[in-house]
């Protein structure tokens, strides 16, 4: 993992060094093991390019009219011979990368070119990609697989060939001021351009306001900085200045069209879960895993230690000593240690446990929102942030963790309504009474808690419930106006409700929201929060339960094998029997990575939020400080819900943001 920017001069006026240095460096701590910059430009009306460690040997030879720049972490082949910019060939041949994330079947397509008469002088996956552009052009994409977002100059083509993995793991932003186009791992290195501001977009900010996202498509929350998309790729011609953007890829469950039997399903979620670890196990530096006691990180985690022990060979990154870590609360409704702790023993793992407090926390709460470049929106992340110090102390440079499991496999609870819904919708009424009964006897109050599913109801519903009840009073009047009624994920369920099969594609109701929280609602966000809080330690954090063939059959999994007898992700209990302990393999509490935000906001940091909101605002232009201190002075009094409280940390989570970044 590494940190990527580039500036290409579309009017002709040369690209200063100094202002690609500058971008550079705000991306620092995405790679701290070296940096690398490429300068070209046209002579005799051909492409010239040089390479160079710093921008200050820049001798100013030519105009420089294509720029790139890279932060090396240092995962595989650690030697010089990995530094980027990388060339194709001696002498570059006009064909260079920049280059962020891993390539997972990197060893495969190296020993297909090399059997085609290939040669390589190093062992990165940055060079097999290199060449897999050279074999296919753009086409390459539909052959590379891995989390990625990368930049490549053809200077022979007079075109720079931008794309982002299929599951958007790895970031890639972009912005047009006058005469230039900018691209770069984060949003921050960008707004070191001269000519690029820091300015909100006030559309993207309410409804992350309200609904608690920020990461739409292509939409951030600075005006004039966008997002490109998972699956989609990018290319500018120099001459013509023309930026193109287009997919090359769709999330298209599989494995339900192929009428195979439970069992062999199965047996092949088996063999995909074991390779997807075994290639996301590949690193010459340590490799350890999150681990918060959950049924999706302790999967990755009992995956990775049945390869240590099993397969030694596929798992030298972990070392001698298998290393997870995993944050603790001091509130037994919210720890999951246990858990955690019988996950990693079984394994024979060193845990390592971490407890974050509500001072660090508001000692780093500015920086959090400076490193995120968008607002968050709970505790939460600030456990991760806690998990990810922790083992960059450890001296872990790799992270595996559970991510996306919920998503593929079916663990929400509106997966679970989704499926009800089927089951009514086609007459089965016996079958979705006898599934609701067992989620009752198993404790799943969820299933059946209208104020826990709020997401998933209308929006005169939610306001008649109360969940809204502090931001519709504390909003400024005119933004109070324009925010839908709707919320975005209400929405689109219903809708989905309405149409639990669609002609077009044959998914089904679960499946359709299972793509859209994927592609769209909840996966986008949860992955930059990823990457920007491993980044800030110089970690690269990997996430084998994404791996887009794994998630291709996952999704395509029949409903029955996601939610069955009452469990939820019945598959993975199914392939993990054996593997993992029963204590955690059965357990049928969901806690989702929970943090304590009423019990802090309402209590340990009141002196903190206090005094911040009783100062002068610069989010005083979306909320009324006025109702919002008063809210807040009689919300223990009230009793306020933990909604209403995750609504205020928004706020204050919006306002540490507009510190960080000067907004006002």
């Amino acid at each position: 993992m590494c940190g990527i920017v580039g500036i290409l001069s579309l009017n002709g006026a040369a690209v200063d060094p100094a202002v690609l240095q500058r971008m550079n460096d705000r991306q620092a701590h995405r790679g701290p093991d070296g940096e690398g910059y490429l300068f070209g430009w046209i002579e005799d009306g051909r492409p010239a390019q040089a390479f160079l460690r710093h921008t200050a040997a820049w001798d100013g030879r030519a105009a420089v009219r294509v720029a790139l720049g890279h932060r090396r972490l240092a995962i595989l082949d650690l030697s010089e011979r990995g530094i980027q910019p990388m060339a194709a060939g001696a002498g570059g041949g006009g064909v260079w990368i920049v280059f962020n994330g891993e390539i997972y079947n990197h060893r495969e397509l190296r020993s297909e070119f090399e059997r085609g008469g290939s040669a390589f002088t190093t062992r990165t996956d940055t060079e097999v990609l290199l060449n897999a552009y050279l074999r296919w052009g753009e086409d390459c994409l539909a052959r590379i697989q891995g989390m990625f977002a990368f930049a490549i100059w053809d200077g022979h083509r007079g075109r720079l060939f931008c794309a982002r993995d299929r599951l958007g793991i790895k970031p890639f932003y972009y912005a047009q001021p006058t005469g230039h186009f900018l691209f770069a791992s984060e949003i921050k290195t960008l707004l070191a351009f001269p000519t690029l501001s820091a300015v909100a977009d006030d559309e993207a900010l309410l409804d992350y306001l309200v609904h608690g996202n920020c990461d739409y498509g292509e939409r951030t929350v600075f005006r004039g900085v966008k997002a490109l998309p998972a699956a989609h790729a990018l290319s500018v011609d120099l001459a013509s200045g023309r930026v193109a953007v287009r997919p090359y890829w769709q999330l298209m469950p599989s494995a339900s069209r192929n009428g195979a039997s439970d069992a062999a399903h199965l047996e092949r979620l088996d063999a995909l879960l074991l390779d997807t670890t075994r290639t996301h196990l590949i690193s010459d530096v340590r490799a350890g895993s999150c681990l918060s006691g959950g049924l999706d990180s302790s999967t990755v985690v009992s995956l990775i230690g049945k390869i240590w022990r099993d397969q030694p060979e596929a798992a030298t990154a972990v070392g001698d000593s298998f290393f997870t870590f995993t944050s603790c609360w001091e509130y037994p409704e919210l720890d999951e240690r246990d858990y955690a702790l019988a996950a990693a023993r079984a394994m024979g793992a060193t845990p390592h446990l971490v407890f974050p407090t509500p001072e660090d926390f508001w000692d780093v709460f500015e920086r959090m929102a400076w490193h995120q470049d968008m607002p968050f929106f709970s505790l939460s992340f600030y456990a991760q942030w806690c998990v990810m110090r922790a083992a960059h102390q450890a001296g872990v440079k790799v992270l595996l963790d559970g991510q996306g499991g919920d998503e593929v496999f079916g663990g929400y609870a509106k997966f679970r309504y989704a499926y009800l819904m089927s089951l009514f919708r086609s007459g089965r009424w016996w079958r979705m009474m006898r599934e609701v009964g067992a989620m009752v006897r198993q404790g799943d109050g969820y299933v059946l808690d209208v104020r826990g599913g709020y997401r998933y109801l209308p929006g005169s519903l939610r306001r008649l419930l109360g969940v809204d009840s502090l931001l519709r009073g504390v909003l400024r009047t005119d933004w109070s106006r324009a925010v839908s009624a709707e919320s975005t994920p209400a929405t689109r369920w219903w809708r989905y409700a309405s149409n639990a099969r669609t002609a077009e594609s044959g998914w089904t109701m679960m499946q359709r929201i299972q793509v859209d929280d994927l592609m769209v609602d909840t996966l986008p966000q949860l992955l930059r929060m990823e990457d920007r809080s491993s980044m800030a330690f110089s970690l690269e954090a990997r996430v084998p339960l994404l791996d887009h063939p794994l998630v291709e059959y996952g999704v395509g999994l029949p409903d029955r094998l996601k939610v069955r007898d009452g469990w939820s992700k019945y598959a993975i209990r199914q392939v993990m029997r054996g593997v993992m302990p029963e204590a955690v393999r059965l357990r049928t509490t969901k806690l989702g990575f929970a943090a304590p935000d009423r019990r802090w906001l309402a209590h340990e940091l009141r002196p903190q939020v206090s005094d911040l909101i009783a100062g002068e605002l610069r989010c005083a232009r979306y909320v009324d400080p006025v109702p919002l201190r008063r809210w807040y002075d009689s919300s223990r009094a009230r009793g306020a819900s933990t909604e209403a409280y995750l609504g205020l940390f928004r706020v204050l989570a919006l306002e540490m943001w507009m510190r960080a970044f000067g907004i006002t």
